[in-house]
């Protein structure tokens, strides 16, 4: 008798990637739910015994998924697989239900002990591995933004003892206009930004870490700064933010695509967020990938954009394409 699978995730690619690591010969029926809502109707018409679920996704989260399957009492073994790596995120899902937590990007092996343990993979049938089939660009650059960004905030967390609200990655494709017109949406007056270069894997681009200047004492009193906020201060704690999360972002995504990449020295716009604007960027269109980061009970915002170049899409291209081999 199959076994119904519930995979939770607001990804396409990544609900067929972790199909993709179910035991071949696991003889079961996969329902897919792209956000908490159809999880929970898929739930209540008993299509999951067992639940793959992500954390991060828009309106109702992983996190609202368990407490309702808990006030429901919906019969479900509940598998966390989250990017959202951060030590108090997987505590809370524990105290919620979930029986184990996996870390994106999910790894066979380690999925197939946990359902070993469970006695879930006792009778085997053959049955075709699951193909990833068509991938979307845009879908798939996100994804990895999501495991980087949960690799940073995941950092940052063990450095202040607080927690890390993550956002859903946005993807797009830019020209100079359009790219003109964010960056002066994020980078309005009294915004300091933290501008590094990257290099690697046939892939270029630009980091850019935005911070609202009004909340840099908060930040230093996460960070352990005592003295008085002041401009050489607020230098050194945005210098130490940005080395934080722009380097774990990197390296989280550098593995992801087989490589590393080489950080050019940052570039510091203090109080002075427009001012990126006259970088000089290439006039040519850009991927770009906008994520914010809530730091702390105080909900500290911090925006970060990825700025790719317009060489590097093919390469990108190709690394997904061989994602699926």
């Amino acid at each position: 008798m199959s076994v119904p699978i519930v995979i939770c995730d607001d990804s396409s690619f990544a609900r067929k990637q972790i199909a993709r690591a179910l035991p071949a010969g696991w003889d079961i029926t996969i329902t897919f739910a792209a956000n908490g809502h159809e999880c929970i109707d898929a739930l209540r018409e008993g299509k999951g015994d067992v639940l793959f679920l992500d954390l991060t996704m828009p309106g109702m989260d992983g996190f609202d998924v368990l407490e309702q399957i808990r006030a429901e009492d919906l019969p479900t073994l509940p598998i966390v697989v989250s990017g959202d790596i951060q030590p108090e995120s997987q505590q809370r899902v524990k105290r919620l239900g979930a029986v184990a937590f996996i870390q994106k990007p999910v790894q066979a092996t380690e999925l197939v002990s946990i359902l070993d343990g469970y006695g879930l993979l006792e009778l085997l049938h053959k049955r075709e591995a699951f193909s990833l089939g068509e991938l979307d660009f845009n879908d798939w650059c996100q994804e990895l933004s999501n495991v980087a960004m949960g690799r940073a905030a995941n950092l940052l967390a063990k450095v202040i003892e607080e927690g890390i609200e993550l956002s859903i990655p946005r993807v797009s494709l830019l020209n100079e206009s359009e790219l003109r017109m964010l960056l002066n949406a994020v980078g309005h007056e009294g915004t300091s930004v933290v501008s590094q270069g990257f290099i690697g894997a046939g892939i270029s681009g630009e980091t850019l870490l935005f911070f609202d200047d009004n909340q840099a004492p908060s930040l230093a009193k996460l960070l352990n700064y005592s003295e008085q906020v002041d401009d050489p201060l607020e230098v050194e704690l945005l210098m130490d933010l940005a080395n934080i999360l722009v380097g774990a972002f990197l390296k989280g995504l550098a593995e992801q695509l087989d490589g590393r990449f080489s950080q050019g020295h940052p570039q510091l716009y203090l109080h002075q967020g427009r001012d990126v604007l006259q970088a000089g960027r290439p006039q040519q269109q850009n991927l770009a990938i906008e994520l914010d980061y809530r730091i702390g009970r105080e909900q500290i915002r911090c925006d970060q954009l990825l700025l790719f170049s317009e060489d590097s899409l093919q390469a990108m291209t190709r690394h997904m394409e061989a994602s699926q081999s």
